[in-house]
């Protein structure tokens, strides 16, 4: 058979050199570029505040910052796999100026430098982007997404069974000490009234089993003394510091991974099993604009309504960011949180808890819903659909954990008797009754005032373009759906490379549509 039409270009692995500048390799629009761009702009006074001098010399901050950024933006979230990657990876090799840390010193400065250094490294990239108009601050689109912590799933604590645990070994506790006493006051047990003790506490059964050792060496035959004192120090003991330090571990939360105590089991949306199974994880709460990320803050609560305040507060503190109008889901529609943010004079587009609901025909047309009755003010009274009164009968306050009291007023109608509507109204023998509360209705129809306005509805349903979509980048897009490092400190390091990653893709790709445009 001819080959004599075929032709290749020469090729040669002979005698090859690189350009004298190993970036002209890298293509202009590459992510490297990006980094080391933004990277360089941030002062070196920012990077200095966290190392003391002295001792062996360090790998340049600036240059590791690069490599970890870089490999965030490419999916490379491991020190392990960022290391090989030093190795063959020509952007990351140019970014290091071929120097290769071990995966050892990349886990180090990821753990220990960034440990304070990533708040500020955020805060110098977010000035950067509102100085060169990617950014602006007026809106902010919050949300919260649930990451898996690096934990085994099934080393799980619960408070709720740490207390019944505790509880009953205080009760077992209380009776052998009981019957110790009535040992040692030589009296049958059944002739002695014994007084609930209060619950011991692991020193208190520390102390009273040294006080029967005392005992015990005057009465070396004492045997039901010698069982106790063993029952106690084998037993009672290591069991009562076990529920001790669980319960302080918990905290005010309902559980935690023994492998990962700061994380919290929560129920994820996206579990691949679809069974709702509950894992170690962490709240993140992320604020946006223009899908840059803001600001973020990392929480033990499964919640996201009580979670909105102190991430507020977190990125005022750590990154300066005050926004005027605050855009969020239904999920963080509390009471507390419109007064506190009409308090900041920030301007809340937020969707209470029922307002779909209160927008639905089958309640705007139900004549025995409170929304369509008719409230007197000078009377206090609200007046049913029948023309009745329901008179108030009470109040209730409600204080949460930061502070913040609600009261509601309570209602009922005396006048049931007989009422046609009553099968319809109410099914209580006692007749109907509501609850009202004043300052939250007032918040609710400020909130229905914005939502409803053309403004209000555009900014709105921008919602779900930009902080929906912000999450969906990083969990579908870049794969991170589970933290790398272990802890609440470790992962807030982790998360802020994240976003500072996804701020800079983002800057990529506005400079590149920009460059179409151009």
């Amino acid at each position: 058979m001819k080959h004599d039409h075929i032709s290749f270009k020469e090729y040669t692995m002979d005698n090859l050199s690189l350009p004298s500048n190993i970036a002209d390799l890298i293509p202009r629009d590459n992510m490297a570029h990006v980094v080391h761009e933004m990277v360089e702009r941030i002062p070196m006074e920012t990077f200095l505040a966290y190392y003391k001098g002295g001792g062996a010399s360090a790998y340049h901050p600036k240059m590791m910052t690069k490599i970890l950024l870089y490999a965030y933006t490419q999916k490379m979230y491991h020190g392990r796999e960022i290391a090989r990657q030093l190795e063959v990876h020509l952007p990351l090799m140019w970014l290091s100026g071929f120097q290769k840390p071990d995966f050892r010193s990349i886990n180090r400065f990821r753990s220990e430098r960034m440990k304070d250094l990533i708040d500020d490294l955020f805060r110098e990239m977010i000035t950067l982007l509102v100085a060169d108009g990617y950014v602006k601050m007026e809106d902010y689109f919050v949300d919260g997404t649930k990451i898996e912590a690096n934990a085994n799933r099934y080393t799980f604590v619960w408070r709720k069974s740490a207390e019944k645990y505790q509880e009953k070994l205080q009760a077992n506790v209380d009776r052998l000490i009981a019957q110790i006493e009535v040992i040692v006051e030589e009296e049958k047990a059944e002739d002695i009234d014994i007084d609930p003790s209060p619950a011991f506490t692991s020193e208190e059964i520390r102390k009273k089993t040294e006080e029967w050792e005392k005992r015990l060496e005057a009465e070396p035959d004492n045997q039901p003394l010698k069982k106790a004192i063993k029952k106690m120090k084998e037993d009672y003991l290591p069991r009562s510091e076990k529920y001790e330090h669980q319960l302080h571990v918990c905290g005010d939360r309902n559980s935690y991974s023994k492998t990962d105590v700061d994380a919290t089991f929560m129920r994820l949306k996206e579990d691949h099993m679809r069974n709702g199974q509950l894992k170690p994880a962490y709240n993140v709460q992320v604020g946006s604009s223009g899908q840059f990320i803001l600001g973020y803050s990392l929480h033990q609560r499964p919640g996201d309504t009580r979670c909105l305040l102190p991430h507020l507060e977190t990125v005022r503190e750590k990154y300066g960011v005050e926004p005027e109008r605050l855009i969020a889901d239904a999920a963080y529609g509390s009471e507390e949180n419109y007064v506190k943010l009409e308090e900041k004079h920030i301007s809340a587009l937020i969707k209470y808890h029922t307002y779909e609901k209160e927008n639905t025909r089958k309640v705007k047309k139900n004549p025995h819903h409170q929304q369509n009755w008719t409230y007197v003010e000078e009377e206090d009274v609200w007046i049913c659909a029948n023309g009745k009164k329901l008179v108030r009968t009470g109040t209730s306050k409600q204080t949460t954990e930061s502070g913040y009291t609600s009261v509601t007023r309570h209602y009922q109608c005396h006048e049931c008797e007989g009422c046609p509507f009553r099968s319809a109204c109410t099914t209580s023998k006692y007749g109907r009754t509501t609850q009202w509360n004043p300052i939250y209705h007032e918040q609710k129809q400020k909130a229905r005032e914005r939502l409803e306005s053309e403004e209000g509805q555009a900014r709105y349903r921008q919602r779900q373009t930009d902080i929906e979509s912000v999450f969906g980048q990083i969990k579908q897009n870049r794969g991170f759906r589970r933290f790398v490092l272990r802890g609440l400190q470790k992962v807030s390091i982790e998360w802020g490379l994240v976003c500072a990653a996804h701020n800079l893709l983002k800057k990529a790709a506005r400079d590149k549509q920009l460059s179409l445009v151009a």
